[in-house]
């Protein structure tokens, strides 16, 4: 029979099992930063597109925004609907807001000289109506300071904003670990390609998107 005291020092003195005590203790760290930096990449890549969509939005109303051919409201939808594709794998329509408006300088003191940048019409998207509109709500304040200057008499200028709301691969805890805002807004403004401004064209089965507190807009 052995001796129980003989057991215990040769456990002592055994070094087998180490590595995989030591592998435990180190995988649950190894993943955690694995999946911190997947999901910081991939929070990378969806503030990197949502700035693409603002710049891509923003470039094609001021087309045809304040030019003579006049920009329709059906154009606006397939411009918003466009986003539905170039979003991708983002739901900006589920989980974001897009809001496009048109502003342009005017003269409220008859000087011959805009004083006040006006927005003339505003266009909304998206299920995540607690985004905050950077340029405004033009249903509360048809006037915006946030342009960065004052737009000359008659000068028309498009402004894109898209929010959205970051989806996280594996969970919010890792957003959250690195202290990073889980809310991405991005902004891009473009003056109109022509010299003159027009409201957009009414058409027939596409109501205006133009109130600032719904999801669809209407």
């Amino acid at each position: 029979m052995i001796a129980p005291d003989f057991l215990l020092r040769r456990l002592a003195q055994s070094q087998r099992g180490v590595s995989a005590v030591e592998f435990a203790l180190i995988l649950p760290i190894f993943v955690g930063l694995m999946g911190a930096g997947i999901e910081i990449s991939s929070l990378m890549i969806a503030n990197m597109k949502v700035q693409r969509l603002a710049t891509m939005t923003a470039d094609m109303v001021a087309q045809s925004g304040s030019s003579e051919s006049r920009i329709s409201e059906a154009q606006i939808y397939d411009i918003l609907s466009a986003m539905d594709l170039a979003a991708q794998p983002l739901d900006i329509r589920g989980h974001g807001r897009v809001i496009i408006s048109a502003v342009m300088g005017e003269d409220t003191r008859n000087g011959g000289e805009a004083n006040v940048n006006r927005i003339k019409w505003q266009r909304f998207d998206g299920s995540y109506t607690a985004a905050s509109s950077v340029i405004g709500c033009w249903s509360s304040s048809d006037t915006t300071n946030v342009i960065g200057r004052q737009l000359r008499l008659g000068e028309p200028l498009f402004h894109a904003q898209v929010s959205y709301v970051y989806q996280p691969i594996f969970n919010r805890a890792f957003v959250k670990w690195f202290n990073v805002p889980e809310t991405i807004t991005r902004t891009a403004t473009y003056r109109g390609r022509g010299a003159i401004y027009r409201p957009p064209l009414d058409v027939e089965n596409y109501p205006p998107k133009q109130n600032c507190n719904t999801a669809t807009g209407l």
